[in-house]
């Protein structure tokens, strides 16, 4: 047991199993029908033994399943985002966060495969279910159910099973595969097998079975048994139960909480149509009769067209009997003996193949029209491509609406998981559009200082159990053609005028080449080597010219000085000039002397003391 509360008795339990497969037995049989419509397993046994009596061909012209898979395609290719919004401005922040988040959860668990796989039994079956649970390693995992191991209160009558007290699994396992996750419970597993266990309808049945038209809880030639994993309602709390026929493995409340932190069910469910008797079917249900018409007819005109009826115009000249004469007119070169005629009946082929023509556009109708499969006018516009199609999408808007509900409760339970099981730090990886992967972290400490010098945590960064968001999806149409239009029009203006006003990264980031991140990424670096060769060489220029000015400055400074030095040489010699000049005019007195008249003679400097020009 999980916890303390008591469990239901296994007889209340498996009460609710059968109650569920006994009451839904029809619709589950109806819907086992679908599926073999979308396989191609479209006649009878009865119905091709009587074409083989008449010699009808039991050819299959399958359009349901390329009406299934067109509109599978238009889910796979009109892409959802999930997006947080803050509740509170405080919030803007976490709202980012919490949408990066959901983002890696989505692509961890591959979500957009899992949504296409679920909207096939959704289309085909009429029901769809998946369960958002945590692994060992605390990651938030998401799993599809398959639609016959899936079982509900019967009694539920909404799409999305809001007003269901109960929903679980009904799984086959082998019995050694359940005692090794409950060891207690090995002997009450054994004495089971060895019981046999009772018995359920066949669309529960193991597969592929033997063709008994009941299965029991527990095969014993296998060693398996029926192992059941139930959230039921207790007023407002779910619990959870996990069981087989011989008793209660598990019992407790759901380990999942809700946004308001009360036991969940993790088990998300979702159905295209519900009747008044609560029988839940897809839109094959409706393409069954004229898919039935139109084998039916084909095989009808086919043999109209290719088979002969003979009558007899004169019976007093028929010379063969009617079995010659059929197989004369069954015959391409046959010869029509005397006295029979064919019977013309291309009247009756006329009418075969005008209704053929009309079960045909029927069914077609009940799938996506070419407008929205860009069948039609593929020479238009992009815009006017996307106008068609969501004109063309309103018919089945309201199937589209179910599978964007079912999948944005997914994505709610995915932040509910988040917020209760990560409490740890780490780290989420988000990876762009272009490439480089980017790093979050969530529930980071901030670090600090006590009043002592200790270090402390302070809070928590990107703590998720403290964010309030609202989680809602984007949808977003496929654009492929508005794409390639614009590309041509930037295209035609790269023409106009040229490289320099449009380059040519910019028309190979609009284009739709493959390969072309690893184009960019060559051109990326060719530019960035160019312009570290270019930076080089302004750095060289720069130096250069740095050099060059330096230089005329010391030119500069170098005339500056041989300028003063010519302006104190000038100065120096006009001053020896004028005391030359006053030498000669003090004479004698000035000791001049031993020259002759009219000669002069350079003054005995060495000889002179005291004031310049006096005597010694």
């Amino acid at each position: 047991m999980e916890d303390s509360l008591t469990a239901p008795s296994i007889a209340s339990l498996k009460a609710m199993f059968e109650d569920s497969a006994n009451l839904t037995l029809t619709a589950r049989q109806q819907s086992r029908i679908d599926d073999d419509y979308f396989h191609g397993y479209q006649w009878t046994r009865e119905e091709k033994a009587s074409l083989a009596k008449r010699g009808q061909p039991d050819n299959v012209f399958n359009r349901v399943r390329p009406a299934v898979n067109g509109t599978l395609g238009v889910l796979k290719q009109g892409s959802t985002d999930p997006r947080a919004y803050p509740r509170t401005p405080k919030d803007e922040d976490s709202a980012d966060v919490a949408s990066k988040v959901l983002r890696f959860i989505a692509d961890h668990n591959r979500f957009d495969d899992l949504k296409i796989r679920c909207a096939r039994d959704y289309l085909v079956q009429g029901t769809c279910a998946a369960i958002v649970e945590i692994d060992e390693s605390l990651q938030v995992t998401v799993t599809d159910i398959n639609w016959e191991e899936f079982f509900y209160d019967p009694r539920s009558r909404r799409e999305d099973f809001r007003d269901a007290r109960y929903m679980g699994i009904a799984k086959w396992q082998y019995a050694d595969d359940v005692a090794a996750m409950y060891p207690d419970a090995k002997a009450d597993l054994e004495n089971e097998i060895e019981g046999g266990g009772a018995m359920v309808d066949d669309t529960f049945a193991d597969r592929p079975n033997d063709a008994s038209p009941t299965v029991a809880w527990v095969d014993k030639r296998k060693r398996r048994v029926m192992l059941v994993e139930l959230y039921h309602r207790e007023g407002q709390e779910w619990r959870r139960c996990v069981y087989h026929s011989g008793g209660v493995l598990a019992y407790g409340p759901s380990p999942y909480l809700d946004d308001k932190k009360r036991p969940a069910c993790p088990i998300e469910a979702q159905s295209c149509f519900v009747d008044r008797e609560n029988n839940r079917y897809g839109i094959v249900r409706d393409m069954r009769g004229p898919q039935d018409e139109i084998n039916k007819r084909r095989s009808k005109l086919l043999h109209l067209i290719s088979a002969s009826q003979i009558q007899a115009v004169d019976p007093s000249a028929i010379e063969v009997d009617s079995e010659t004469a059929r197989k004369e007119a069954a015959r391409p070169d046959g010869v029509i003996p005397f006295g029979w005629q064919k019977v013309q009946t291309s009247d009756m082929a006329m009418g075969q193949a005008n209704l053929l023509v009309e079960a045909k556009a029927e069914i077609e109708r009940m799938g996506p029209n070419p407008a929205i499969l860009g069948r039609q006018g593929e020479s238009s516009s992009g815009r006017a491509q996307l106008v068609r199609q969501q004109a063309g999408l309103t018919e089945q808007a309201v199937i589209y609406g179910g599978v964007e509900e079912w999948e944005l409760r997914l994505y709610r339970q995915m932040w509910n998981r988040c917020r209760q099981y990560w409490t740890a730090p780490q780290y989420v990886r988000i990876t762009d559009d272009e490439g480089a992967p980017e790093f979050i972290g969530v529930n980071m400490p901030k670090q600090g200082q006590d009043q002592y010098g200790f270090p402390v945590v302070l809070g928590y960064e990107n703590a998720l159990a403290e964010m309030d968001v609202d989680i809602l999806l984007d949808a977003t149409p496929d654009t492929a053609n508005m794409a390639q239009e614009q590309f041509q029009v930037m295209a035609e203006l790269a023409k106009m005028y040229g490289p320099q006003e449009v380059p040519f990264d910019l028309m190979l980031s609009l284009s739709s080449l493959p390969g072309k991140r690893e184009v960019m990424d060559r051109l990326k670096s060719k530019s960035d080597e160019q312009g570290q060769q270019k930076a080089q060489v302004a750095q060289e220029a720069m130096q250069l010219e740095k050099l060059a000015a330096q230089a005329e400055i010391e030119n500069k400074q170098a005339d500056t000085a041989l300028k003063v030095a010519k302006t104190e040489t000038e100065r120096f010699n006009a001053q020896v000039g004028a005391d030359k000049a006053f030498l000669q005019a003090m004479g004698p007195a000035a000791g001049v002397s031993g020259a002759p008249y009219g000669q002069t003679q350079e003054p005995a400097v060495a000889g002179f003391s005291g004031d310049y020009g006096s005597p010694p």
